[in-house]
C-alpha cells in the first residue's frame, strides 16, 4: 500500500455476480489523480461508442481520492462516474458525507460496477468480505427507510450506506444517488442520473464497513498541511460564502449574493432577480427553522444545516439541508418564496431519490407553460401550476418520483419533455446538452455562463465556476466583459477537474490556492510530482480531455456548447445585470483557442491529446473521423 491511495479497484458483475479486486497501478495515479479521474479514464477505455445508458454494458464508477479518509479538512468527497441517461454523454457527480472515508477504510479506492442483476441487490463491503445480497424487501422503499433495514441486515450500526429511492428504481432521467440518510451529514451525488443506471442495473444499495488504518507517507507534514488549509481557508476572504459565513448559514447564505449581482434565475429564467429572497436567505431562515449544524467526515468548515418546517401543512417535517441549489430550484425558479416549502421539498427529494435541481427546473417550466396557456389544467392531472403554489410543488416531487401522470412526462428532463408537449414549449426549456440549468443566469457573468454552456456533463455551474467574476477570488474581473474569458474558464475547469480528483470539496476552490493541498498530496502519497502545482492542472485538463472525447464519441460537438436563446437573444429584463446577453459564439471561439482544439467542430486534436500522453484517444477519434486538426 503506498500512501494514501488503497491500491485496490473492486469490480462487481451484477449478471454473473462475479467479484474480483485489481491492483491499481502508479500511472493511473500519477496522471489521473483519483475520483473523478479514475472514473473518466475507466468510464473511457470501457464503455463502448453507442452504448444504452440504461443497458447493460454501460457501467458506473465510484472512486475516491488519495486525500479521502485522513483528517485533512473538506476531504470526505466520492465521485460517481457514467454514461448519463439525461444527456447520453459522460457523467460525473460527487457528494459528501462519511461513506467516502469508509471506502477508503474497507481499502479500496473506486468500485466498477457492470452488468445488471437478475433482481434486485445491495453490496455489501466489510474490509476484504465483499458479497451481493438480495435487496427484494428493500426495494420500493425511500433511501432512509432501505438505509436503517440494511444496517439492521447486516448488523452493524457504524456502515454507511449509499442507496437509490423510489425515482432511481423507475428510472426518472435524474434520480440521484444518497448517502448518509441516517448519518450526521448526507450526500447527494445527483446530477446527470447515477441513480438511475443504479436503478437499471437494479443495485439498490453499496453498504461499507472499513477499520484499515489510512496510511500517510509524512506524518508530521500531514499535520501542518491540516493547520495551513484551515488557517488558509479563514484568511482568503470574508462575507456570506466564506468558511465562517458557510458555517454559521451553510450555502443559503450565497442567495442575496447572487441575487444582488441580478442574474438569480427567477420564474424559469425570465430575469435575474428575486423578489422573495429576503424571504429564503439563510440568516432569515436559520431565524426559525435551524435545527442543527453538521459537517462531512474530519470538516472544519460544517456548511450542512439540519432545518425543520415550522408552519402550515409541512410543519414538523425535516431535512439536511436545503442546500443554495435546492434552495433556488424549489424556490425563485418556481416562483415561491416560502422556506416551509423548500424544507417538505427538500426532504422527499432525497428520500424518494431526485435531483433537486433538475426536478425545480421541470416543475419551473412546467409552470411557465401552463401561466403561458401552453398546457391545461387537464393535461397536468388538475393541478394548478401558477407560480409559488408550494402545495402543486411538493406533488410534483412525488409524481415525478414515481412516473404518475403529468409527473411521467417532467421524469424524463425538460429537453425531452419540451419535445414530446410540442406547441413551442423548446424554447422554455432551459438546458445544456439535456441537463437542467442550475441557479446562475449566464447574462450575468460571461466566464461562469461559458462554463456551463461548455461543461462535459451538461449544463452545470461547478465544473468551471468563475470565482473571480461572482466573488472576486483570488482576485476580480469584469463579469460582462467577454476578453480573456475563454482562458479564465479552461483554468477554472482544468482547476476543478483536479480538486474532483484528490477528491476535494467545491468550496475549497473558492477558499484555498492549490499550493496546501499540493503539499499534502506529497506528505499523504509521497509521490514527489503530485506536489508541482502546474502538473495538478496538467491532470485536470487531461482528465477534461478524457471526458470531452468520450462525448465526441457519442456525437457531441460545437453545436452542443449551447443554452438557450432565452440567455443569448433576450436582454435581462431588470436588475444589476440589466440589458445584458450572453455572448456564447464569441466566447465559444475564444474557448476552443484556449484549450487547442478545433474551432470550427470543437474536436480536440492530435497534437492537444498526445501533449497530454492521450495518444490512443487521439488514435480512436482519428476512426471515427472526430478528430480536430
Amino acid at each position: 500500500m503506498s500512501g494514501g491511495y488503497a491500491d485496490r479497484v473492486l469490480r462487481v458483475n451484477l449478471s454473473n455476480e462475479r467479484i474480483s479486486v485489481e491492483i491499481l497501478d502508479f500511472q493511473t495515479k500519477q496522471n489521473f489523480l483519483g475520483g473523478r479521474g479514475f472514473g473518466s479514464r475507466i468510464l473511457y477505455d470501457e464503455v463502448k461508442p453507442g452504448t444504452d445508458a440504461l443497458g447493460p454494458d454501460n457501467k458506473i464508477i465510484f472512486a475516491i481520492g488519495p486525500l479521502t479518509g485522513t483528517d485533512l479538512s473538506s476531504c470526505s468527497r466520492f465521485a460517481v462516474v457514467t454514461k448519463s441517461p439525461l444527456t447520453g454523454g459522460a457523467t460525473q457527480t460527487l457528494a459528501g458525507g462519511y461513506w467516502p472515508a469508509e471506502l477508503k477504510k474497507a481499502g479500496y479506492d473506486a468500485i466498477v460496477v457492470e452488468g445488471v442483476a437478475d433482481s434486485p441487490r445491495y453490496l455489501w463491503i466489510r474490509n476484504d468480505e465483499v458479497e451481493l445480497k438480495s435487496a427484494k424487501k428493500f426495494w420500493g422503499l425511500w433511501s432512509d427507510q432501505a438505509e436503517k433495514l440494511i444496517k439492521d441486515e447486516v448488523g452493524d450500526q457504524s456502515a454507511r450506506v449509499a442507496s437509490i429511492g423510489p425515482a432511481g428504481e423507475n428510472l426518472v432521467r435524474y434520480a440521484c444517488i444518497t448517502a448518509d440518510m441516517t448519518a450526521p451529514r448526507s450526500g447527494q451525488a445527483a446530477r446527470g442520473g447515477a441513480g438511475t443506471v443504479m436503478g437499471s442495473k437494479k443495485l439498490k444499495a453499496i453498504a461499507v464497513r472499513g477499520t484499515k488504518p489510512v496510511k500517510l507517507h509524512d506524518p508530521e507534514t500531514v499535520m501542518e498541511s491540516i493547520k495551513e488549509i484551515v488557517v488558509a481557508q479563514k484568511e482568503r476572504f470574508k462575507g456570506r460564502v466564506s468558511p465562517e459565513g458557510m458555517s454559521r448559514h451553510g450555502t443559503l447564505g450565497g442567495l442575496p449574493v447572487v441575487n444582488e449581482l441580478g442574474m438569480f434565475p427567477t420564474r424559469n429564467f425570465q430575469t435575474g432577480v428575486f423578489e422573495g429572497t429576503d424571504s429564503i436567505d439563510g440568516e432569515e431562515v436559520d431565524k426559525d427553522h435551524l435545527v442543527k449544524h453538521t459537517a462531512c467526515y474530519r470538516c472544519s468548515i460544517a456548511c450542512s444545516k439540519l432545518r425543520i418546517a415550522k408552519k402550515g401543512r409541512f410543519v414538523g417535517y425535516l431535512t439536511d439541508g436545503p442546500e443554495y441549489e435546492s434552495a433556488w430550484a424549489l424556490g425563485p425558479q418556481c416562483g415561491n418564496p416560502d422556506p416551509d416549502v423548500l424544507v417538505a421539498a427538500d426532504f422527499y427529494s432525497d428520500r424518494l431519490g431526485l435531483d433537486t435541481i433538475s426536478a425545480g427546473n421541470a416543475i419551473g417550466f412546467a409552470m411557465e407553460l401552463y401561466e403561458k396557456g401552453l398546457l391545461s389544467k387537464s393535461e397536468v392531472d388538475g393541478i394548478e401550476l401558477n407560480w409559488g403554489n408550494g402545495s402543486a410543488i411538493v406533488e410534483l416531487i412525488r409524481k415525478i418520483a414515481y412516473k404518475e401522470g403529468f409527473g411521467g412526462i417532467l421524469a424524463e428532463g425538460v429537453k425531452r419533455a419540451a419535445e414530446k408537449i410540442g406547441r413551442g414549449a423548446e424554447q422554455y426549456a432551459m438546458h445544456s446538452k439535456g441537463l437542467e440549468l442550475p441557479a446562475y443566469d449566464p447574462r450575468g457573468a460571461q466566464a461562469h455562463g461559458l462554463g456551463m454552456a461548455t461543461s462535459n456533463r451538461g449544463g452545470c455551474h461547478e465544473r468551471g465556476y468563475a470565482t473571480q467574476e461572482m466573488f472576486g477570488i483570488p482576485y476580480s474581473v469584469d463579469r460582462f466583459s467577454i476578453e480573456g474569458k475563454g482562458k479564465l474558464t479552461k483554468h477554472n475547469q482544468d482547476r476543478t477537474a483536479a480538486y474532483d480528483s484528490m477528491v476535494t470539496c467545491v468550496f475549497s476552490i473558492f477558499m484555498t490556492d492549490p499550493e496546501p493541498y499540493a503539499k499534502a498530496l506529497v506528505a499523504v502519497t509521497g509521490i514527489e510530482e503530485l506536489g508541482d502545482v502546474q502538473n495538478l492542472l496538467t491532470t485536470g485538463e487531461r482528465i477534461w480531455n478524457v471526458e470531452r472525447a468520450f462525448n465526441v464519441r457519442e456525437g457531441f460537438g460545437r453545436k452542443d456548447d449551447w443554452v438557450p436563446d432565452r440567455l443569448t437573444k433576450e436582454p435581462m429584463p431588470e436588475g444589476p445585470s440589466k440589458g445584458q446577453i450572453f455572448h456564447l459564439q464569441t466566447l465559444l471561439d475564444q474557448y476552443y483557442e484556449a484549450r487547442g482544439w478545433n474551432i470550427t467542430t470543437g474536436f480536440p486534436t492530435k497534437p492537444k491529446l498526445e501533449a497530454l500522453g492521450l495518444r490512443y484517444i487521439a488514435d480512436d477519434l482519428k476512426v471515427l473521423g472526430r478528430l480536430g486538426v
